[in-house]
């Protein structure tokens, strides 16, 4: 059984760390009615693992009911070998729970109600049944080929269409789709009540609960920040830089840092987040931020971020920005060198 989010039950991220990492298997599924950036980023170093071993990886997914996150499906391009999203116009909502990885005499399968997302993983109240299917029985065969059908037959109806980014800017544009930002879809995690002396209606929970695993932004190694040197390798201490990067660290690592802490909480960035952060970096004025400027370039350059532009070439407050590849790991040199020195961060 999968029971979440209790420390000592076994939770979705648990059992998929398992499979993702046992050379025995060299496929895996996910069909979920939502796939976010806050689960990807979770086990996104499972995914690239798995794949680096010449393992298979694909998921298929839905957009009903506003759960759908704009990063959830541009990060699932880039981690998944194989994608597609379903929409049925004419029926109801795409709404399974199903994960399998499948070797040559063994199978994993996960049905429960657990969606691809931070809290189906390990934080949501969550319940499923996991089941390790012995292909060399012929009960196990038998579910096994159940699970397999009812797959196939998504995934080759004419309800699903391959998953790329010309799609996800068809969703965007089409307003029968509720597509958002995921930090516009976040709720309150607290209890509610407590306001003016008057108490919540519940408790809380005295039991243990599953530790977050962490997020790793896409295109990351998947390493912990901290536990990063300048090639990318585990070490305890404070990276010894060259001269050339120790300034780059020097000049932009702390608001490199900054954007990296916000996307990680939020799942994603605008520019009026940037701005609100290198203003109150730089100073509020205009003369303050526009120092800032050169921290912006294309995707794949050596600058620090990258705005997601529409298609006028105009800039606006709710564009998307996002750290480059490089970007990322002045962050993450930063901040080992913050944990190194005992500084917070």
């Amino acid at each position: 059984m999968v029971f979440q989010p209790f420390e000592d039950d076994l939770s979705l991220y648990e059992v998929l760390e398992l499979a993702l990492t046992d050379d025995r298997f060299a496929e895996f599924t996910a069909v979920v009615a939502w796939a976010k950036e806050s689960g990807l980023s979770r086990i996104r170093p499972l995914i690239k693992g798995f794949r680096d071993r010449g393992g298979t990886a694909r998921i298929l997914l839905g957009v009903d009911e506003g759960g759908a996150s704009v990063e959830g499906l541009y990060a699932a391009i880039g981690d998944f070998d194989e994608k597609c999203i379903l929409n049925d116009a004419a029926s109801g909502t795409f709404h399974p729970k199903l994960y399998m990885v499948n070797g040559e005499a063994v199978s994993i399968i996960v049905i429960g109600s657990s969606n691809l997302t931070r809290g189906g993983l390990f934080a949501n109240y969550e319940a499923g049944v996991c089941l390790e299917l012995d292909l060399s029985q012929r009960s196990d065969v038998q579910v096994h080929e159940a699970v397999t059908s009812y797959v196939q037959r998504l995934w080759q109806d004419g309800t699903s269409k391959p998953l790329t980014k010309g799609l996800v800017q068809k969703l965007l544009d089409d307003p029968r789709y509720d597509i958002r930002p995921e930090a516009s879809q976040s709720g309150s995690t607290s209890v509610p009540g407590g306001l003016d002396g008057i108490p919540p209606l519940f408790g809380t929970s005295q039991h243990a609960k599953n530790q977050d695993p962490g997020p790793v932004s896409a295109g990351v190694s998947g390493l912990p920040a901290s536990s990063l040197d300048t090639n990318g390798t585990k070490n305890g201490g404070s990276p010894d830089l060259d001269a050339s990067t120790a300034d780059r660290v020097e000049k932009f690592g702390k608001v490199a840092y900054r954007h990296k802490e916000f996307i990680d909480a939020h799942g994603s960035m605008t520019q009026a987040d940037s701005l609100a952060i290198r203003r109150q970096m730089y100073g509020p004025g205009q003369k303050g931020v526009q120092r800032t400027v050169t921290l912006f370039g294309r995707k794949g350059s050596h600058s620090i971020l990258w705005m997601q532009h529409q298609e006028d070439g105009k800039t606006r407050d709710k564009d998307f920005v996002w750290l480059t590849e490089e970007g990322t790991h002045i962050a993450e040199l930063w901040q080992a060198r913050q944990v190194a020195a005992g500084t917070s961060a």
